[in-house]
């Protein structure tokens, strides 16, 4: 579950799909402890991998870029708290497939088509883009990334951005999280094992995708298409 999670967080396929195909599978139990934990750990590598750029927002904390990150949250958040209060069984993976669908297209198309908002326009739709990405299969980073290409955001940049703009996110669910934990039954080796794997993993998955998006997009959208195809077969005939 921790390499799954630090792989798939940054990487454009879903870590919460995967987390929940995985489960589907009868691979692993679901914990809300355990999930808190591995996103804590992706948490961490996004900190350290980006702690010039993290360092730069505390220092100036109403900068364009600071305040452009700000405006992102709005929509997302909102969008996240009306899917937890009306479309739950959505965030249950009920469309699972249609996620993993949806996510190969944006990378698919991400490149052909460009219009040039202005930077609070701009904001607020990669926040919509971000909020819709609480649904499991689609891609939190690719959903973003893919957001603001098609908006003429350079491709380092829209990888960056994604990235920071992740941080409040991680932090926002996992307070949220923290009132369904419970620590009775615990295995502290099994949840610290996990929250290193996943926090290894991660920085290996982050740094790769700031370096290689462009080239990566189309073998995930392929390997997207190729999942929502197998999660399909399974909630038909299993």
């Amino acid at each position: 579950m921790g390499l799954i999670q630090g792989l798939t967080e940054f990487l454009p396929v879903s870590s919460s799909g995967h987390l929940l195909l995985v489960e589907k599978l009868g691979v692993a139990e679901p914990s809300v402890a355990t999930n808190l934990f591995l996103h804590l750990a992706t948490l961490f590598a996004v900190v350290i991998a980006l702690r010039k750029s993290v360092f730069n927002l505390i220092k100036k904390p109403f900068g364009k870029k600071a305040v452009w990150i700000y405006v992102v949250c709005i929509p997302t958040a909102v969008i996240g708290l009306l899917f937890k209060l009306f479309l739950e069984e959505a965030l249950l993976g009920k469309y699972l497939s249609l996620g993993f669908l949806c996510t190969a297209i944006l990378l698919l198309l991400s490149s052909q088509t460009k219009f040039k908002p202005k930077p609070f326009l701009g904001a607020f739709l990669t926040g919509i883009a971000q909020g819709l990405a609480v649904l499991p299969g689609l891609s939190r980073s690719g959903t973003t990334i893919s957001a603001m290409t098609m908006m003429n955001y350079e491709r380092k940049e829209a990888v960056e951005l994604s990235f920071l703009m992740s941080i409040p996110v991680i932090i926002g669910g996992s307070i949220f999280e923290l009132k369904d934990i419970t620590f009775a039954t615990t295995d502290w080796v099994m949840l610290i094992s996990a929250f290193i794997m996943a926090f290894i993993s991660g920085l290996f998955s982050l740094k790769l995708m700031l370096k290689n998006f462009e080239t990566a997009k189309m073998p995930f959208a392929f390997y997207l298409l190729a999942l929502s195809l197998f999660n399909l077969c399974i909630d038909i005939f299993i």
